[in-house]
């Protein structure tokens, strides 16, 4: 970098070297010219001169006077030539020096011409006027190469003498600047090492009254306030890194288990599939959804809930490689990025260990806990070669590993596509039929053989599709469930139930009971034991003959809050039965301290009591236990004469199922119980012929089957 001072200098040289030669260059152009013009004008004199020597000549027609009076001009060695030129155009006389070679001058031979000045030579023509003779004309022609000469040698002579004093001038000027250039220098140098140091600590020592000391001064005081912006700048940019690692934290990072998020994933999952078809890679992406984990939050609360999402993230990523990407989904959904697969067979090992660590028994705030997830896997770019593709795959694969059993993971194939489409065409459809009124609720009798009564009738919600016509539980209570249509669906069963039992009692039916299924969802809700009751009173149905079906699972995993709630409406008269008993956890002495009046064995013990000793002798327990905690004992899924024969032999004499009849529409069962009870006079053969009254029973009602 150029300094102020070699600046300055460079522009003094440019200046006083202009200066000087453009005065030189003037000044000798000035005296070049003054030069040529006196050397002319003395030409023109000497013409004047020796014109009028050459008239007497011109008079008397005397050519040896004129030549000798031309002869005269050899004293002036400049001159080259000179003629006298009659009117005619012929010379009189004429003069050049010895070896001087004249080129014919144009003075010669116009005779209008007067003189000229040319770069190296000069010429006047003088007119010569002699008496009683024509005019004539001198022509004289000089050099001017040694004014010439004269004037180069003086100007080269002053250029050197210039270029001295330019140098002295120079040299003088360099050591004067320095008085100036070194305060500038000075704050130069303090402002290198400032940019070098990043420090604004430093100050300059310049003392000075005049310009440059107020702008040491100034550069002193923006020093100052520098340091101290940037201190507080420092801090606010301190300040505001940290709000940004906070923001990039919940823009990216789960608040809850810390694993990356959704837009992360969506993020990361992006360039794992640019990278796996760039170098032709194989990677996949697994969607995993915890069994039943809405169910533990709204059982031991948000704080359990949280918890368990926080163990299962930890037990994710240790069962997973370092290069696996575990992100939360949100709820209770975590989805999975393997990258640099060598095959699909990978696959396999690393889902069966993740679920293996999924599956171990897992302890929160005094509660054993079994975490399971269903798994669906989609591969890249076997599946799908996009994102979103991959993720909505996944997705449907692990819809059908929760079909299967849950617990357990598959791989997405081509089916698995409709089957989600038609899930989603279903839960839409839902939504409309509730709207519409497509949904009906169909009755199933409860029959007590050893009374011959129809003793109840077990609510089920049916739909009728429009143009499909009955669709079955199986297809859409599961996706009422996912979609959480369970409870207002629960809760319009309910009611239609309510209603129902209120126009049978006061149609003449004041004893019949209707047990109406109860989902999860409506159980854990905070207002469901107030909804029932307000329900009740609305409609105008007895207490009595309403019966709730609660899940032996979802009643042995909500602890004491269920077990009040149900204590609380067994109170106001309302019957509670556990459904599908003999399935879940719960240990047969627990019952005792259970508000429940009913228990129903579950089909899966009635399918194969025939042929099975275990299950005659676990339908057995469970019938003999119930009737000794004074508790009512019906199998469900009653299909043969032989499973009849078995249940009762087992201590069970209340039955619902096929066997004896199908749901049917609220309008067919008045009907269906006037027929049953015509059968009455059968029971006294009955006594002596069990088997013989539900032959003829079954015979006269076999339009129900």
């Amino acid at each position: 970098m150029r300094t102020v001072t070699a600046k300055l200098t460079s522009i003094y040289r440019v200046v006083a070297l202009l200066v000087l030669l453009s005065s030189g260059l003037i000044s000798q152009i000035y005296l070049y010219q003054h030069a040529r013009s006196v050397a002319h004008k003395n030409l023109t004199t000497q013409a004047v001169a020796m014109a009028g020597n050459l008239e007497s000549a011109l008079v008397f027609s005397d050519v040896v006077f004129a030549q000798q009076t031309l002869q005269a001009l050899q004293h002036y060695p400049n001159v080259r030539m000179a003629a006298v030129v009659l009117s005619d155009g012929k010379e009189f006389a004429r003069y050049a020096p010895t070896g001087s070679a004249v080129e014919p001058d144009q003075l010669l031979t116009d005779a209008k011409q007067t003189g000229y000045v040319g770069l190296n030579q000069h010429g006047v023509a003088q007119t010569i006027a002699p008496q009683s003779k024509a005019p004539a004309r001198l022509v004289l022609v000089a050099s001017l190469e040694e004014l010439n000469q004269e004037t180069l040698l003086i100007f080269v002579a002053s250029t050197g003498i210039g270029a001295v004093i330019l140098l002295a001038a120079l040299v003088l000027f360099r050591r004067l600047s320095r008085s100036v250039t070194a305060s500038i220098e000075s704050l130069t140098a303090l402002m290198r090492a400032v940019e070098h140091d990043g420090t604004h600590g430093q100050r300059t020592d310049v003392v000075s009254d005049d310009e440059i000391g107020e702008l040491a001064r100034g550069f002193n005081a923006m020093l100052g306030a520098l340091e101290a912006h940037n201190l507080h700048l420092n801090t606010e940019i301190d300040e505001r890194k940290r709000t940004q690692d906070k923001l990039d934290q919940l823009a990216h990072y789960d608040t809850v288990t810390h694993l990356p998020n959704r837009r992360f994933f969506n993020e990361r999952l992006k360039m794992a599939v640019q990278q796996s078809l760039q170098l032709d890679k194989i990677m996949a992406v697994l969607f995993v959804d915890l069994d039943n984990f809405k169910l533990v939050n709204d059982s031991f609360g948000h704080d359990i809930g949280d918890d368990q999402l926080r163990a299962v993230a930890d037990r994710l990523s240790k069962a997973l490689r370092a290069s696996d990407v575990v992100c939360r989904l949100g709820g209770d959904e975590f989805a999975i990025i393997l990258e640099n697969l060598v095959d699909t067979q990978q696959i396999e090992p690393i889902v069966e260990k993740m679920i293996q660590s999924l599956i171990q028994p897992l302890r929160l705030d005094n509660h054993d806990l079994v975490v399971t997830g269903s798994v669906g896997v989609a591969v890249c770019p076997d599946d799908a070669d996009n994102p979103e593709g991959l993720l909505r795959f996944a997705d449907a694969a692990m819809y059908a590993a929760k079909a299967a059993g849950k617990n357990t993971w598959r791989r997405f194939d081509p089916d698995m596509a409709s089957r989600t489409t038609l899930r989603l065409t279903l839960e839409s459809q839902m939504r409309a039929g509730m709207e519409t009124g497509q949904f009906e609720v169909h009755y199933q009798p409860q029959i007590d053989l050893a009374t011959g009564e129809v003793v109840g009738m077990e609510a089920l919600a049916r739909w009728n599709h429009p143009e499909s016509g009955y669709i079955s539980p199986v297809q859409f209570i599961p996706v009422a469930e996912e979609c959480g249509l369970i409870r207002p669906l629960g809760g319009w069963v309910l009611r239609s139930a309510c209603q129902q039992i209120a126009a049978w009692s006061r149609g003449g039916h004041e004893g019949l009971k209707v047990a109406v299924n109860v989902s999860v969802r409506q159980l854990l809700h905070d207002s469901f034991a107030d909804e029932v009751l307000a329900i009740l009173m609305e409609t105008g149905c007895p207490a009595q003959q309403l019966e709730l079906e609660i899940t032996e699972s979802v009643l042995m995993q909500n602890g004491g809050k269920t077990l009040a709630l149900l204590e609380r409406l067994r109170q106001c008269g309302i019957g509670i039965a556990i459904d599908d008993f003999g399935t879940g956890y719960s240990s047969m002495a627990q019952l005792k301290n259970m508000p429940v009046t009913k228990l129903k064995i579950d089909k899966s013990f009635v399918d194969d009591i025939t042929t099975d000793a275990d299950d005659r002798a676990i339908t057995a327990a469970m019938a003999g236990l119930a009737h000794n905690l004074r508790i009512q004992v019906i199998a469900e899924g009653v299909e043969t004469n032989a499973q009849v024969e078995r249940l009762r032999q087992a201590g069970c004499h209340n039955f619902q199922g096929y066997y004896f009849a199908r749901p049917m529409q609220a309008t067919q069962v008045p009907a269906f119980i006037a027929n049953f009870q015509r059968q009455q006079g059968l029971q006294a053969k009955s006594a002596r012929e069990p088997g013989a009254q539900l032959e003829a029973v079954i015979s006269q009602w076999g339009a129900w089957i």
